[in-house]
């Protein structure tokens, strides 16, 4: 069953995901969509011991009565969302499980521990332009949640206005996860009858990239038929750069890399591929995590 946890703030962002996820479980069978929007009134109180009305002072009963009704806005939006949401789903005759869930929480708390339950095939999280990038993605509060996920995370940008997955890009470093990442990018791509090009840049010894290339495409191939996969050596001085002049090249509709920075806070204070991948990429990209070394 192809699970989607789909983390949402109600912004152009949001809205752009919902798109994208509806697509993608369009395309595969028996797929579920969880809607999850935390919500955390930063002009509450942190004590979650609420004072009776005639211990309130005045001021205090209209704090009250704006958290309410800044809480009852965004169920309101959240059920607004999940209906439209389901009524698109039906009108192009695809059979999605839409579901909904309104916590009140920090997100970074309550979006892992929601992960976990759910125990999705993907969470997906839209992006903004760069600046709000460097506020809200990289921000303290999203790096946490990153950190502690177990599934694959994909970006949407927030321009993004593609169709449907036809052609995805895997960016290998030669990582020992690179094995079964790509496995899962092809699992994952299976009802799109997609292809997929396995891409190094190479900025040193070609020769050398050349032969742990085969030896990947070779692992690859033992344990799936793989006849819609290419193995591409490049090369280049700036791997992103690169990456994306590849993508524009051949119209790539999706990046996959695996990242072994778990806390992308290391992402800011050093610059990496998936950083900047993130923040300038035109496609939506796919994030593994590898906690083994190369």
């Amino acid at each position: 069953m192809f699970k989607i946890l789909l983390p949402i703030d109600f912004s152009e962002s949001t809205d752009n995901a919902c798109q994208y996820a509806l697509k993608l479980a369009a395309a595969a069978p028996e797929a579920q969509l969880l809607l999850l929007h935390c919500f955390q009134d930063y002009l509450a109180d942190s004590d979650p011991v609420l004072p009776s009305a005639t211990d309130l002072t005045p001021s205090e009963v209209i704090t009250e009565k704006v958290l309410h009704l800044n809480q009852t806005e965004a169920q309101q939006q959240l059920e607004a969302l999940y209906r439209r949401i389901t009524e698109e789903a039906h009108l192009h005759g695809t059979k999605i499980k839409t579901e909904r869930s309104f916590i009140n929480g920090f997100p970074e708390d309550e979006i892992p521990a929601q992960a976990k339950r759910y125990k999705p095939s993907l969470v997906i999280m839209g992006t903004k332009g760069h600046t709000d990038l460097s506020r809200s993605l990289f921000g303290t509060i999203t790096t946490k949640v990153l950190g502690e996920l177990n599934a694959p995370l994909l970006t949407v940008p927030q321009e993004y206005r593609g169709g449907p997955i036809r052609k995805v890009l895997y960016a290998t470093d030669f990582d020992k996860a690179d094995a079964a990442a790509i496995e899962a990018v092809l699992q994952l791509l299976q009802p799109f009858r997609a292809s997929a090009y396995c891409v190094h840049i190479s900025t040193d010894d070609q020769e050398h990239d050349r032969e742990k290339l085969l030896a990947l495409q070779e692992k690859i191939r033992e344990n799936l038929p793989a006849d819609n996969i290419q193995f591409v050596l490049l090369e280049g001085d700036g791997v992103a750069q690169t990456l994306q002049d590849f993508v524009q090249q051949e119209d790539v509709n999706l990046i996959a890399i695996t990242s072994r920075e778990r806390n992308l806070l290391d992402s800011i204070l050093h610059p990496s591929l998936a950083k900047k991948l993130v923040l300038t990429a035109e496609v939506p990209l796919l994030i593994f995590y590898s906690d083994v070394e190369k």
